[in-house]
């Protein structure tokens, strides 16, 4: 009789945190930015972005090593994060915040959303509006977002381009599954 109830207190206990986690979602996503004009391009990409997002509440966290973008040629990659982002000293970009607006969910299982939170670039954070779209999937979630930062608002140098000009805007895409 004492074991049946230290298993029913047991689970009476654990049940709470079980169902607290049903709306939590975590994922890996691929970022890419882009920089510049079609014929003066800098674009990397990075597979490491990590996501955790809580359906329930709406907060989530985002985050992305620094070093983990890649790029065409080891010269641009190796700028990118000697020169223009430091890498050594600002390791990771982060976005947390909140839903602040959920559409309704399509015939597709799609919904439009609406973020607010701080995104930190380099040491810099900012507070940033961003839209995107959730799809479900069967029992999983895919976030789709694209962005603009501006470089200035992060402190970053901007690369010359072979115009003379420099880069003013990255504009980022991000999948997250």
């Amino acid at each position: 009789m004492k074991k049946l109830l230290l298993v029913v207190c047991s689970l009476y206990w654990l049940i709470p945190l079980a169902q607290a986690q049903t709306g939590t979602y975590k994922g890996i996503g691929t970022i890419v930015f882009e920089a510049g004009a079609p014929l003066s391009l800098i674009k990397g990409t990075s597979e490491s972005a990590k996501g955790l997002i809580d359906l329930e509440t709406g907060k989530f966290r985002f985050d992305v090593p620094i070093t983990s973008f890649q790029f065409l040629n080891s010269l641009m990659q190796e700028r990118f994060n000697d020169k223009y982002m430091q890498s050594s000293r600002f390791q990771k970009a982060t976005f947390v915040g909140k839903i602040t607006e959920k559409g309704p969910v399509s015939a597709k299982g799609e919904t439009k959303v609406t973020a607010s939170g701080t995104l930190t670039i380099h040491g810099v954070s900012k507070k940033r509006t961003i839209t995107g779209t959730l799809l479900q999937k069967g029992d999983s979630w895919q976030l789709i977002t694209d962005f603009p930062v501006k470089l200035a608002d992060h402190h970053i140098q901007a690369p010359k381009l072979s115009s003379g000009y420099g880069a003013s805007n990255m504009d980022d895409s991000l999948k997250m599954a």
